[in-house]
């Protein structure tokens, strides 16, 4: 699933390229991937494409606008002609300049929603979520993981607990910190909590830096691949060497996930 680093790839190139566009026509390929009327986009105008967690929101200047969650596959493109008649494209923006915004998504689990009061979609949605990983402190983050004896990595993938960080982020943030994964969230002391934040905040920047990571099927807004997954520290390295000691990493599931770690370096 794309993450904070990728979601807000997308944001940023698409905040180049349609902010001040024209919609002519929402075409919808598959139902379940459009929620709402798709004819009342027809002669809006983009102002801002905003971010919250995992969540984009296309907003119109009337103050209407569109939310848009891309789950596991989804991908937003910008003029790509492969996508005009790709078997998964479910929905196309179309321009007043000439110009498509391709939603694509082989799984289908995402979508783009028609909101008649944009801010108050996004109200909803922060409400929803915690905080990002830069909008708390040490101790408001200590403060939430001493509410849970869930394992820490379940709790880092809470979005009510810190929006925006995935299996791929977490994996990595935590061999960084040098923190088992399979340690209870309530164990993890002020001096651990503090490296964990800061571990957190530095793969999400290198995430940012390289446009995100491309393991699966994301790619950007211009239809190409990121390239944090040529840095991975642990994520995905099934049989793989921890990077700093040399050891061969574990591999398992916490609740559900894959998993990666070093029994010496996070033990």
């Amino acid at each position: 699933m794309p993450e904070l680093p990728e979601v807000e790839t997308v944001r940023r190139q698409l905040a180049q390229e349609i902010v001040g566009e024209v919609v002519s026509l929402i075409e919808v390929r598959r139902e379940g991937c459009f929620v709402g009327n798709p004819d009342r986009a027809r002669t809006e105008r983009i102002t801002k494409v905003f971010r919250r967690g995992k969540y984009l929101f296309i907003v119109f200047q009337s103050g209407r606008g569109l939310t848009v969650h891309l789950k596991m596959t989804g991908r937003l493109v910008i003029e790509k002609d492969w996508y005009e008649t790709a078997l998964h494209t479910r929905v196309v923006m179309r321009m007043v300049s000439g110009r498509s915004l391709y939603f694509w998504d082989t799984r289908a689990f995402g979508y783009v929603k028609e909101e008649e009061e944009i801010e108050k979609a996004q109200e909803k949605v922060r409400a929803r979520l915690g905080p990002e990983p830069g909008e708390l402190t040490e101790i408001e983050f200590l403060r939430k993981l001493q509410k849970t004896g869930r394992k820490v990595k379940d709790a880092l993938l809470d979005q009510t607990v810190l929006a925006g960080v995935g299996n791929i982020y977490a994996n990595d943030a935590l061999h960084l910190a040098q923190i088992l994964p399979t340690r209870k969230a309530n164990t993890i002391t002020l001096g651990e909590c503090r490296k964990l934040l800061l571990a957190i905040r530095e793969v999400l920047k290198r995430g940012l830096e390289t446009n995100g990571a491309s393991d699966n099927s994301y790619l950007d807004a211009y239809g190409e691949k990121g390239g944090y997954q040529n840095e991975f520290r642990v994520y995905g390295k099934t049989k793989g060497e921890c990077p700093v000691c040399g050891l061969k990493l574990i591999y398992g599931k916490v609740g559900g996930r894959g998993t990666w770690w070093c029994t010496t370096c996070q033990g």
